[in-house]
């Protein structure tokens, strides 16, 4: 039996983007021989992406939406995402996160999760920084931020082979990913900004991870809705995690 793929979005207010993203998805489930399932995560949206959402789920029965009632952040819809898939999925299924604002490109998700399964892979990232990738249309002030925060995290928290540590474009295999979750007994997401992504990497490289890159064409001109990020507050979050993230302790048999 086929692994199955789950592609989980957490979005907020991307009423103009799902529409793109959700059709270039449905090329991708034509494409591979897995099972496919979309989650989408409505952090709280004000505008119309309940709406597109309802009328997707309509026209495609893979695709099924979450909804929060307020916006908390992308941290707290990516744990809402993780929680969720493990409690069903199995342990050689494999779950792909991408932003929903149109720059991710799903066709990658192809190759990705071909070289996820050639290579018996935890993870896999598509990288800015990895030979043939690209950026497009992307701010000064961003370009500078994700280079900064990539030698950052290759001192304090390295992992082999990966340099783009807040790339959300990712592939994770369940089975890893449900006994990390087990290890941190349900704490490898504490806070609920951006720099969440960074956060589970770093709590990654503590217990041990097989991880590769693969060539992202990051397309920031194609975003149709304005940057959710505030920079500062994520650069503050990064230094946060040198404090807060330790290897996790075994307890012993019958410990609660």
């Amino acid at each position: 039996m086929n692994s199955k793929v789950f592609i989980g979005l957490p979005a907020y207010n991307e009423e103009k983007a799902l529409p793109a993203v959700l059709e270039k998805i449905q090329y991708v489930r034509e494409s591979i021989d897995q099972p496919l399932e979309v989650i989408v995560i409505n952090d709280g949206s004000t505008d119309g992406t309940r709406r597109v959402l309802d009328e997707y789920s309509k026209k495609y029965d893979y695709i099924r939406s979450i909804h929060h009632e307020t916006n908390r952040g992308l941290g707290a819809a990516i744990n809402t995402l993780f929680h969720t898939v493990i409690k069903y999925a199995n342990d050689e299924d494999l779950l792909v996160t991408m932003d929903a604002d149109n720059t991710h490109n799903p066709s990658h998700i192809i190759d990705m999760i071909k070289k996820m399964n050639e290579e018996r892979l935890d993870l896999i990232i598509a990288s800015r920084f990895a030979e043939g990738g690209k950026e497009i249309g992307v701010p000064i002030i961003r370009r500078i931020y994700s280079r900064g925060a990539k030698y950052f995290f290759k001192l304090f928290f390295n992992i082999k082979n990966i340099n783009d540590y807040s790339s959300g474009f990712r592939v994770y295999r369940i089975g890893y990913l449900r006994q990390s979750m087990a290890l941190y007994q349900n704490q490898l997401i504490t806070t609920n900004g951006f720099d969440c992504m960074a956060e589970i990497l770093a709590r990654f490289s503590k217990i041990g991870i097989k991880a590769a890159e693969y060539p992202l064409m990051l397309e920031y001109h194609l975003k149709d809705s304005q940057s959710k990020m505030k920079v500062a507050q994520t650069i503050k979050g990064y230094f946060d995690l040198l404090r807060r993230v330790r290897k996790p302790t075994l307890k012993k048999a019958g410990q609660r």
